[in-house]
């Protein structure tokens, strides 16, 4: 399956793989960055490889994530794409993430 990142992922990407290079060296920011990437290509072959975590009530799009240590790929699947929507800390409140998947499912759904 395609695999579409959003701006907010893509940004979030840079940012912790920038975090992580100053508070722990670029060994450390490369081999989370392998991570991530080869999680996104477990998606991309098999979809349903994450949990799901939280499904949008008015518009019923489901939001999976798949762990890699410290981090998750947040995404979901919408009109035969994958959409990576966030690479979530897992130290972070979950509710905070509910919040900005709640926004990210009315931008899909209403997109069209």
């Amino acid at each position: 399956m395609k695999v579409k990142w959003s701006k907010r992922a893509a940004i979030e990407f840079a940012a912790t793989a920038a975090y992580v290079a100053a508070e722990f060296g670029q060994t450390a920011a490369k081999k989370m960055r392998n991570r991530i990437d080869k999680a996104v290509e477990n998606i991309s072959q098999f979809p349903m490889i994450g949990v799901s975590s939280f499904t949008d009530e008015e518009t019923g799009i489901e939001f999976r994530e798949l762990q890699c240590r410290i981090n998750s790929v947040v995404y979901t699947i919408y009109n035969e794409e994958i959409y990576i929507v966030s690479i979530w800390s897992n130290r972070q409140n979950r509710n905070s993430l509910h919040s900005a998947l709640k926004e990210d499912a009315q931008s899909l759904y209403f997109e069209e």
